[in-house]
């Protein structure tokens, strides 16, 4: 019964954490609108810190001081590079083109789960690989255009969180998600909190309801629960097989950002769309 409890738990979690993250995008893409992407980073993750450093208190947990430095830079990519980029992004496209870019995680995960895991790579991988860059060039179009330029950033924040996945998954090694999650966020938004200020005063003064309501849903549940959620079913998955699953989050991304945007989906979102997760999925089937 114990081992049925888990496996209903794991998934679970997995499902809510799908549908935090691709709620997320819509959130960010309004939120965007008024504030900065560094103030966005900065609010997002001074909610979601209170809640960390209450679990850090609660659970007693215990870091060594000499993974302080590791657990630092894993936060760096998981948190101040990834959520900067992202935000940045998705002021140039729409919030169901972000999700589709970040789809492309996999891939890099791919590479560094060869250099780092020792995992490995076939042809079929490799066809993948083309065919979801070949998505990726279709949703930035051929011109270099500001289009074109948030695509780049979101392909940033993409290889960010597979940094950000490989690094933990060798840290697991010696602590459990909770941990790790916990202290690797509170590290990794320490440079953010300096523009947090600023961002508290714009949204103060713009007494915008549904920004204030995106930045705690951020803070909340994309960001404290997501991450454990994310991590929590990470330690009971290998990596490259658990990031077959965040190909779920566009399908929510793209839905949501109709539904509470009014966004629209053309042609060459679709034909790229197409393309990534079906690039992905093969890679990951290789």
């Amino acid at each position: 019964m114990y081992g049925i409890a888990r496996v209903i738990n794991k998934w679970t979690v997995l499902i809510l954490t799908i549908l935090f993250w691709g709620l997320a995008f819509s959130a960010i893409k309004y939120s965007v609108q008024t504030l900065t992407p560094v103030e966005l980073a900065g609010l997002r993750f001074f909610v979601a810190d209170l809640f960390f450093m209450g679990t850090i208190f609660i659970g007693n947990f215990k870091l060594r001081l000499r993974d302080y430095p590791m657990v630092f830079i894993l936060g760096l990519f998981g948190v101040t590079i990834y959520h900067v980029f992202l935000n940045l992004g998705e002021i140039y496209v729409t919030s169901g083109v972000a999700s589709l870019l970040i789809a492309t995680s996999p891939i890099f995960v791919l590479f560094l789960s060869r250099l780092f895991l020792s995992e490995t790579i076939t042809s079929r991988k490799l066809t993948g690989i083309l065919m979801a860059f070949l998505g990726v060039a279709v949703l930035s179009e051929p011109e270099f255009n500001v289009k074109a330029a948030g695509v780049i950033f979101v392909l940033l924040s993409s290889i960010s969180a597979s940094i950000y996945t490989v690094m933990g998954k060798r840290l697991m090694r010696r602590y459990n998600y909770a941990i790790l999650t916990n202290y690797a966020i509170i590290f990794g938004s320490l440079p953010l909190m300096p523009f947090v200020p600023s961002a508290l005063s714009r949204l103060v003064t713009t007494g915008d309801v549904i920004l204030g309501f995106s930045v705690v849903f951020l803070g909340i549940f994309s960001t404290y629960l997501g991450y454990l959620g994310w991590y929590y079913f990470l330690e009971r998955e290998e990596a490259s097989r658990a990031s077959v699953f965040l190909l779920a989050i566009p399908l929510v991304a793209i839905i949501a950002g109709v539904i509470l945007l009014g966004e629209t989906i053309d042609i060459m979102t679709l034909l790229g769309g197409i393309a990534i997760i079906g690039g992905i999925a093969l890679v990951l089937r290789g």
